[in-house]
């Protein structure tokens, strides 16, 4: 399981506060930390963007790529700012994402073809809701693969996110339970290696404290360690996720397990 961090994004008081100024030295200090942890890749969410969209994901970007060892992760509903971040990116940008909405087959997959970029696809049906159960979700996904492979997109160039709920939902834990199981089914369904990414935030939505959402999300580290997932998206500097996350690699690894190593 390899961490994207979910840093990056307009709702951090310290991006947006960046953005407002131009200034790209708290970004560049993101960026920093997220090379120090071991990032797989980082995600930029600047959600919808109203003026100079364009502008703005190239100032982002050249901010941050030449400080940070890894991928980005251009996550937008906007293809242009999508486009435009992967014409700058100087390694091979993720795209997130994709669903089965009419707009996103519309808009942003085209752009994965195009550019053969690796996209993110969402587990949501045509009316953007999240299938409650498994069977359900795996039929999306095959809806799913199938029209991106209709626009030229292979199921290689796929990442599917089966999509964490909330544990307060009313079916909250039903919803995740089947993710895991979503997780661990894909392969046997389409008779190849399909990965597979989830983004924790969500779960601890509601969380009465800090505590008690930290425990949460790092009891979802595990599992979705154990389920054998290929990326998480999570906030990179929040010391339980870390320490989670660097554990729960380590239990998996097929190697002598030491003390010191924790």
């Amino acid at each position: 399981m390899l961490l994207i961090a979910d840093n990056l994004h307009i709702m951090n008081p310290v991006v947006a506060k960046a953005l407002q100024a131009r200034n790209p030295v708290p970004l560049k200090k993101i960026a920093e930390h997220c090379t120090k942890v071991n990032a797989y890749a980082m995600d930029i969410n600047l959600g919808p963007l109203k003026h100079n969209r364009e502008d703005v994901i190239t100032f982002v970007i050249e901010a941050v790529q030449d400080s940070f060892s890894g991928r980005l992760v251009l996550d937008s509903i906007q293809a242009e700012v999508i486009a435009q971040g992967i014409k700058i990116c100087k390694q091979p940008p993720i795209i997130n994402g994709f669903s089965l909405e009419e707009n996103k087959l519309q808009t942003i997959l085209p752009l994965a073809a195009e550019y053969q970029a690796d996209i993110v696809g969402f587990l949501l049906d045509e009316q953007g809701k999240i299938p409650s159960g498994t069977e359900e979700r795996l039929a999306v996904a095959s809806r799913l693969v199938a029209a991106a492979e209709e626009q030229g997109v292979p199921p290689e160039k796929i990442i599917i996110d089966p999509v964490l709920v909330p544990l307060t939902w009313q079916d909250g834990t039903h919803y995740n339970r089947a993710l895991i199981e979503t997780i661990q089914m894909l392969n046997q369904v389409f008779g190849q290696p399909i990965r597979t990414i989830a983004g924790l935030s969500n779960i601890g939505a509601g969380a009465p404290d800090s505590t008690k959402r930290q425990t949460a999300e790092a009891a979802f580290i595990f599992m979705l360690a154990a389920s054998h997932l290929d990326y998480i998206l999570m906030n990179a500097t929040q010391e339980s996720n870390l320490t989670a996350f660097n554990l729960s690699q380590l239990l998996l690894a097929e190697k002598v397990f030491t003390w010191q190593e924790v």
